[in-house]
């Protein structure tokens, strides 16, 4: 078996080689950071409004108040549950690997917006005017979970088939991912009938997930993948 070498264009100076991958480089980098200025608003809007709650869907559960959807559903909540959507169409265009460099980035970005406001605001704030560290932590890194499972999973799928079957299953895979990690993680042993929050949460975002579908197919022209990525 023949060593493998690499290939350069024998045209093609050292210098002029470094320029290029120069200019790929800050290419790539200048659109990560287009994307992650995109997604980072969606991030802190959720980040500061996670503790607003939404009453909209509690008809569902009538006059059954333990298992209203207000109950841990909030206005940040459903922000959130926008970003593994975005991101999904970020990895249509970009590929899931850019998705999740700016997934990270936005997350970095968001991190020390919240921390430099929280800053400012310190002396004027009391005990209870901010959520707890274990539900900071694990809302968080279930929603970080949840848009990079949706890019991978939207990657995975993606390139055969039906052409909602990616977006589907990247959105479910996502939204899954942040039930599994935040409900038990924040209220098992507190007594509240958590199972049947996490599993009317899924059953909320999937309606959301089929929402989406046609806000997909519609940019499915606009948004013909990069050369070398699947999708139809």
């Amino acid at each position: 078996m023949e060593a493998a070498v690499e290939k350069h264009n024998p045209r093609e100076t050292a210098v002029e080689r470094m320029a290029r991958q120069s200019g790929e480089f800050m290419t790539g980098l200048m659109r990560m950071v287009m994307l992650a200025v995109m997604l980072t608003p969606l991030l802190l809007a959720a980040m500061l409004t996670v503790d607003i709650p939404v009453y909209a869907f509690d008809w569902i559960a009538g006059d059954h108040v333990a298992s209203r959807p207000s109950n841990w559903l909030s206005r940040g909540g459903v922000l959130m549950a926008m970003a593994p959507l975005a991101v999904i169409l970020f990895a249509r265009k970009y590929g899931g690997d850019e998705a999740s460099r700016a997934v990270t980035a936005s997350w970095g970005v968001a991190a020390a917006a919240v921390f430099a406001e929280l800053s400012i605001l310190a002396p004027s704030l009391e005990d209870g005017d901010l959520p707890g560290v274990r539900f900071t932590v694990l809302f968080t890194a279930s929603a970080m979970a949840a848009q990079y499972m949706a890019a991978s999973a939207y990657d995975i799928s993606r390139g055969g088939g039906r052409w909602w079957r990616a977006p589907l299953f990247g959105a479910l895979l996502g939204y899954g991912t942040y039930a599994l990690i935040y409900f038990p993680g924040v209220y098992a042993g507190s007594g509240v009938p958590w199972i049947n929050w996490m599993i009317g949460d899924f059953a909320i975002k999937t309606l959301f997930a089929l929402l989406f579908l046609p806000v997909y197919g519609f940019l499915r022209k606009p948004l013909k993948p990069k050369g070398g990525y699947g999708g139809i």
